[in-house]
């Protein structure tokens, strides 16, 4: 049994669906407006669209400056406007990315140099450049894609995908025309190049349905961390630090890990408030972060709970000693805040600690009992540490 495309239903139907996913993104950029990705992606669905329903009007007229020129103009800006979209939504600019964009705006210009020139002999000459062209924005959208820090990753690795196999489908094009051109070819160059557009105008239709979904994770994701995030410090806010340091007192309850947790304040801050102003006591909040994060590890947990009150989740290992931990905090925080911004601030911060021991049912005891050894350490002279000290230990006959 043969395989037959009927063509004009194709790209009929091709025509349909990019006009209406564009229509979705211009609906989405209207309720969106400063996400103007949207409508640069909104357009390159219409570029398709339109550069199709040209090509296909090949059957019914003979004007080569519209079947042809006019139809690869729009088929080689739809994927052109995709990269253009994607490089408006990475928001990255550098003096490289502008580089890059001026070569894009180079080749564009030689694309439409390069059509205008050859586009009215064989008409495959326009569907080898436009294929060759093409694959090159693909392989650039693919580079793009590499530098977005997008998480959840699932909708750049799907991009990458449906670029990569997009690219390898253009250059299949401007082989088999390539092969055609030689005389090597054996087979039905017609039939192939059929089942090439079919290929191309489902990853086209799948392209324009991921490009969505990978603003609205990276969108999801800034809410997320606004939410979970002091926007001063970028360390966890109370109510995300409170979360975190349950899951963790309730891993080493169940582990027979060994947990400890600090309170912090900063001392006399808000002298440094009034005195310097608050735009001087917000660059030493941020020192004071930059300085916890810098000396504690990865898996430790860090957050901002008040004005100049700091909270910290240890996960001690055999080898970690918690006050030697301390001791250094006070020292690296002492020694980096005695000048901020030619400021003579003298930053300093009084700790409270406690390790967690069978008396702790929950994390909040924790928490209530570090702000209680943090009280003690301001009574008996800042710049200190203190821990609060185990009960004696009762015995039952």
């Amino acid at each position: 049994m043969g395989f037959t495309v009927h063509l004009p239903t194709l790209l009929l139907l091709s025509v349909a669906i990019n006009l209406l996913i564009g229509g979705l993104l211009w609906a989405i950029f209207k309720l969106r407006s400063r996400q103007h990705c949207f409508r640069l992606w909104a357009l390159a669905c219409m570029a398709f669209a339109a550069g199709t329903l040209f090509a296909g009007a090949r059957a019914f007229i003979d004007a080569p400056w519209i079947t042809v020129f006019l139809a690869h103009v729009f088929l080689g800006f739809s994927p052109f406007l995709v990269l253009a979209g994607l490089q408006r939504f990475s928001g990255i600019a550098s003096r490289k990315t502008r580089r890059f964009r001026q070569v894009l705006r180079f080749s564009a210009a030689g694309y439409l140099l390069i059509l205008l020139l050859s586009f009215q002999g064989d008409p495959l000459n326009a569907r080898l450049l436009t294929a060759l062209f093409s694959a090159a924005l693909f392989s650039f959208a693919i580079y793009t894609l590499s530098k977005l820090d997008t998480t959840p990753s699932l909708p750049v690795r799907i991009l990458k995908v449906l670029f990569t196999v997009h690219g390898v489908l253009m250059m299949s094009q401007a082989l088999v025309i390539g092969v055609d051109w030689l005389g090597l070819n054996q087979t039905n160059t017609d039939f192939l190049l059929r089942l090439i557009l079919i290929n191309h105008i489902l990853l086209a239709s799948a392209t324009t349905l991921a490009l969505p979904l990978l603003a609205f994770t990276q969108s999801e994701q800034r809410l997320r961390i606004m939410a979970e995030r002091d926007g001063l410090t970028g360390l966890f806010n109370r109510r995300s630090l409170f979360r975190e340091g349950i899951r963790a007192f309730d891993n080493a309850a169940q582990s027979q890990a060994q947990l400890a947790v600090l309170m912090m304040d900063l001392d006399h801050f808000k002298q440094v408030n009034d005195r310097w102003g608050h735009a001087a006591g917000d660059e030493a909040l941020r020192l004071v972060s930059r300085t916890l994060r810098h000396e504690l590890r990865d898996d430790d947990i860090i957050g901002r709970v008040g004005g100049e009150e700091f909270a910290v989740v240890l996960r001690i290992t055999g080898d970690d000693d918690v006050r030697i931990i301390t001791h250094r905090l006070l020292e690296a925080i002492a020694t980096n805040g005695q000048e901020i911004q030619g400021l003579p601030l003298y930053i300093s911060a009084s700790i409270g600690g406690v390790e967690k021991a069978d008396r702790h049912k929950t994390f909040a005891d924790m928490m209530i009992e570090a702000d209680s050894a943090l009280y003690n350490a301001k009574n008996k002279g800042r710049n200190r540490v203190e821990f609060e000290q185990l009960p004696p230990e009762t015995t039952t006959p």
